[in-house]
């Protein structure tokens, strides 16, 4: 059956009321908590060029499978943005605010994916950046803020999840490891684990399949890897959360989706909301992300 062009795209909806009501309560709430945190209001545009979102890593499934791209009227290469740190990054780089820049955001991003229970092809986000310091602090706080938006919304069984993946070096060397590990085991993979190892062994880590799991629990340990300056920033940023009595799991598998993190990375997930996943929210560090466009080398 032709799917009719009179009814909204595969993956979007419309928001009416009661529900365009609770969206607009949802994100006053996360400008109010972000806002008392210092953070200023930022509107990227909804598309950028290409190579923007490019800077997300060519092996990640956003950049290969995801993004909706196209050919202007101008010929320029243009991409609905997937996500919106990218776009915020290529901001600082354009206008070189003084720093320490922090900067909280609200909006919709395109990304072409299976439609499941929850997720939409048109997604808003929320969120918060902040850039011009390494202190680990600044991973606390940005940790906090989610937390706090969470608790103000009345979310039941949060859980944060936490890792480290190190300095550009330590990920470069545990890929190695991995990737040695895993071509031993390529066999005992499914057959998407095994496509996602030839261009990204990272997110081999991410299968949930009954084949894959196995293997993953049994590879080699992102924190076995650390250097001492990663695993040295990594304490200060669990000591920080026990002081703000932040529950926490150390969960080493959790590389997240883009190739542009480094050191801290978390993600929040709950099984108190109806949906396909049980994500709500993450995120991490990528201290050379502003230098990849242009910028100054700025720790974000």
């Amino acid at each position: 059956v032709k799917e009719s062009v009179y009814r909204a795209p595969k993956g979007t909806r419309d928001l009416v009321w009661p529900d365009s009501e609770r969206r607009r309560s949802f994100i006053d709430l996360f400008a109010v908590i972000a806002s008392s945190a210092g953070y200023s209001e930022i509107v990227p545009p909804m598309f950028e060029h290409i190579e923007v979102f490019q800077r997300l890593g060519d092996g990640t499934d956003v950049v290969r499978k995801e993004m909706y791209d196209f050919e202007d009227k101008g010929g320029r290469n243009i991409a609905l943005r997937p996500e919106q740190t990218a776009s915020i990054v290529r901001s600082y780089a354009e206008h070189r605010p003084p720093l320490p820049w922090k900067v909280w955001y609200a909006g919709p991003n395109f990304r072409y994916e299976r439609a499941q229970k929850g997720r939409f092809r048109q997604f808003d986000q929320v969120g918060v950046e902040a850039l011009g310091t390494d202190d680990p602090y600044l991973d606390i706080e940005v940790i906090a803020i989610a937390w706090r938006f969470y608790e103000a919304l009345g979310l039941k069984q949060v859980n944060l999840l936490l890792n480290s993946v190190g300095t550009t070096q330590d990920r470069t060397r545990y890929v190695e490891a991995l990737r040695e590990y895993l071509e031993k085991r390529k066999d005992d993979l499914s057959s998407e684990a095994q496509e996602t190892l030839a261009s990204n062994p990272l997110r081999v880590l991410d299968s949930k399949r009954a084949e894959d799991v196995e293997v993953i629990s049994e590879a080699p340990s992102i924190l076995e890897h650390l250097s001492d300056e990663a695993n040295s920033h990594f304490d200060k940023v669990q000591e920080g959360l026990q002081k703000l009595k932040i529950p926490y799991s150390v969960t080493p598998n959790l590389v997240r989706g883009l190739d542009y993190y480094v050191q801290t990375t978390f993600e929040f997930t709950t099984k108190s909301i109806d949906a396909a996943q049980d994500a709500i929210g993450g995120g991490g560090r990528y201290d050379g992300l502003a230098a990849e466009m242009g910028a100054p080398d700025t720790p974000g």
